[in-house]
């Protein structure tokens, strides 16, 4: 576990205000979380304690050797802070999020265009136009551009196809994952819809997809010095204060695209 100041210290924004921070609560050793109302409480069996403001979470990533009490999740739920968690394999089990939500323009659009004849089409056409994006965006401040046929190769495997070339760690996309997850609680947008044939289309796993591949195109050699939890806790701070504005470039993407789809219905 950090020490408070080297979370403080180290660990980059991504998160809704400038002052909140992700928690990370990892490593092997057991701990408890508690709460006291203001701020979490973790607790390990060296009997050292440390406290962290709910004011300054915006959410938190936690493995499965954290044991968490009732009054901890309850206050951090309504708090709108998403907890997830991840296995020994640093592999995405799930996130939770408060269950009060409230649905608002861009989810009801996303079911009304599903819903609608050829919504899946539609659905699958943009997304092939943000993997264009995330493609001319990655290539353009690149020194050495792709050749011709180096384009072309790239484009079938990525636009068409949904195939990119991965080189970082595998957990930092459970981490893209995580986060997406927290962000879409935050926008309140459900992370899975089904169209009118019952086909399940996970727009968060989509939306991380998405920005992995941003994030492998545009990594370059600074992969190759990631190897601890904290230089990837770190990377992937960092890696989203610059461009976690990507994410929310694809849902207003997405809004357009739905609103004028169902506009058309009408």
């Amino acid at each position: 576990m950090m020490s408070r100041a080297d979370w403080s210290k180290n660990m980059g924004s991504s998160a809704m205000t400038p002052d909140t921070r992700t928690l990370y609560l990892g490593s092997l050793e057991r701990k408890r979380v508690d709460s006291t109302g203001d701020a979490l409480v973790v607790r390990n069996n060296r009997a050292q304690t440390m406290r962290f403001p709910f004011a300054r979470v915006s959410r938190i990533i936690s493995s499965t050797n954290v044991d968490w009490t009732g009054a901890a999740l309850a206050h951090c739920l309504q708090r709108g802070i998403a907890i997830s968690w991840m296995d020994v394999h640093r592999d995405l089990i799930g996130t939770c999020y408060p269950c009060n939500r409230q649905y608002q323009p861009l989810d009801v659009a996303i079911v009304m265009w599903l819903e609608a004849p050829n919504g899946y089409e539609g659905y699958q056409n943009w997304l092939r136009s943000r993997r264009m994006d995330v493609l001319i965006r990655s290539v353009q401040p690149l020194a050495q551009r792709p050749t011709a046929a180096q384009w072309e190769f790239i484009k079938k495997e990525w636009v068409y196809c949904g195939r990119v070339i991965e080189h970082l760690p595998r957990n930092l996309q459970s981490q893209l994952l995580a986060y997406v997850g927290a962000q879409m609680a935050v926008t309140v947008v459900a992370p899975f819809n089904w169209d009118v044939d019952n086909r399940r289309i996970d727009l968060d796993v989509d939306l991380c997809r998405l920005l992995w591949a941003e994030m492998n195109m545009s990594a370059g050699s600074l992969a190759d010095a990631i190897t601890t939890d904290k230089e990837i806790a770190e990377f992937f701070e960092r890696w989203i204060t610059c461009n976690g504005a990507a994410l929310v470039l694809h849902l207003n993407s997405l809004h357009r695209t739905a609103m004028r789809a169902i506009t058309t219905l009408t």
